[in-house]
């Protein structure tokens, strides 16, 4: 027990063990969801908290989900009165804070499923960061609010 406690002290002397509050926790993602849709549905909406724990901006570069034509990041936006979605080349997370995706906001879209997800389901959605990152994330399909706007584009 001597030796394994010796060992265990030259290890925190050399700095090879990183205590949790000197971790560096980079991007962290919570409470990823994709709101149902009927079976017919053409796009699916993707929403998530993604927090930034470094010192440096970071933007999302890309989603990426298998089963979908396409997966775009899009925001939503109000121009000449109306109400639309516009495709987003990055998303900005700033050093230190946060960008929430959420309805009638920014957003994930996810484009011409080859089976739409049920109320339950997971969809693996890969997250590319401008700092030669990337995580597969699972978001639960759920039930979300309708965002009313009587003048959407």
């Amino acid at each position: 027990m001597k030796k394994i406690a010796s060992i265990f002290m030259s290890f925190l002397l050399l700095g090879f063990i990183v205590t949790p509050a000197h971790a560096d926790l980079g991007i962290q993602v919570d409470d990823p969801w994709v709101r149902t849709a009927p079976p017919n549905a053409p796009a699916l909406g993707a929403f998530v908290k993604i927090y930034n724990h470094t010192n440096q901006d970071v933007k999302l570069l890309s989603a990426h989900a298998d089963g979908y034509k396409d997966v775009q990041l899009h925001r939503t936006v109000e121009a000449d009165g109306m109400m639309k979605m516009v495709e987003q080349a990055f998303m900005p997370i700033p050093a230190q804070g946060s960008l929430h995706l959420k309805p009638g906001s920014w957003h994930v879209m996810l484009i011409n499923p080859d089976t739409v997800p049920k109320k339950g389901d997971t969809v693996m959605i890969t997250l590319t960061f401008d700092n030669n990152t990337s995580q597969v994330v699972g978001f639960k399909v759920r039930k979300g609010k309708m965002m009313m706007h009587h003048k959407m584009h």
